[in-house]
């Protein structure tokens, strides 16, 4: 899968439903993924995987064909797969061919809103951020003695509690983890307020923001832009040329904070209602 979706983005990047280090957070982000019952892999030849279809716990399935020549096909031999999971699929409004296959097989828009994929060029370094509310500070995770912290700050950004202390453990042992990308920021009385993981595909000099957040108390100080501009300085350090970053377009101020930091809507990753046979 990993070198599918480099394919995918060495020829269509960054409109392509997903990053390499999507597949990574996806698979260890809570306890409840199941590989073997959540992901559809499809080869055009044996041995030959061009494609691929992602069951959430939500309902949604991503889609991700390459080349896209194959979309008929492809969506002929998942569709029974995803129907009989209710589900709604997603495939991003530019990848033509793959709309085109659904729209064949009587699948229809969703009114439900649609998840904006945003870029950054990052050829020069960008400047600095402003500057952070007095005691506030930006750094990476310390390490596995900071994992239960790190846990909680993404479960109180989030409010859900399935970001545990064991399921962060074991996203930090993963390959593609990298801890100089994986930033907090520390609120003055030493307790995380804000978080930004970042990841990085090399092969393509992509870097991507997932997830990020902040916790309520600490909001509307800056301290998420912080974040992205510092994480933003790492991977044109370690030699991302491109920035990308995911959000919901109901989401308005997540969209603008984006904006802030430089990040422009590229494409759109639109929700289809699969028919009922």
């Amino acid at each position: 899968m990993k070198h599918l979706v480099t394919q995918a983005w060495a020829e269509r990047g960054p409109h392509v439903e997903c990053a390499v280090g999507d597949l990574t957070w996806r698979l260890l982000r809570n306890a409840q993924v199941r590989p073997e019952e959540d992901i559809a892999l499809w080869e055009r030849a044996p041995g030959h995987l061009a494609g691929f279809a992602w069951a959430y716990g939500n309902g949604d399935v991503d889609l991700l064909v390459h080349p896209l020549e194959q979309a008929d096909a492809f969506v002929r031999d998942v569709l029974s797969w995803v129907r009989a999971r209710h589900a709604t699929l997603w495939a991003l409004e530019s990848n033509g061919p793959l709309l085109e296959a659904l729209q064949r097989l009587g699948c229809q828009r969703t009114p439900n809103g649609c998840y904006l994929h945003l870029a950054l060029c990052l050829h020069a370094r960008p400047p600095p951020p402003p500057p952070l509310p007095a005691g506030y500070q930006v750094r990476a995770v310390r390490g596995p003695e900071e994992v239960a912290a790190r846990a909680l700050v993404h479960r109180r950004g989030f409010g859900t509690e399935r970001m545990t202390t064991e399921v962060y453990a074991r996203l930090m042992e993963a390959p593609r983890y990298q801890p100089t990308l994986d930033l907090v920021a520390e609120a003055p009385g030493g307790s995380l307020a804000a978080c930004a993981l970042g990841w990085l595909d090399e092969a393509n000099a992509v870097g991507e923001f997932e997830p990020t957040a902040c916790v309520p108390e600490h909001r509307r100080r800056g301290l998420v832009r912080a974040l992205l501009y510092e994480g933003l300085a790492r991977m044109h350090g370690l030699g991302a040329r491109q920035a990308i970053v995911y959000a919901f377009d109901g989401n308005p101020a997540s969209v603008a904070l984006y904006q802030s930091a430089g990040f422009s809507v590229v494409d759109r990753n639109l929700g289809h209602v699969v028919p009922i046979p």
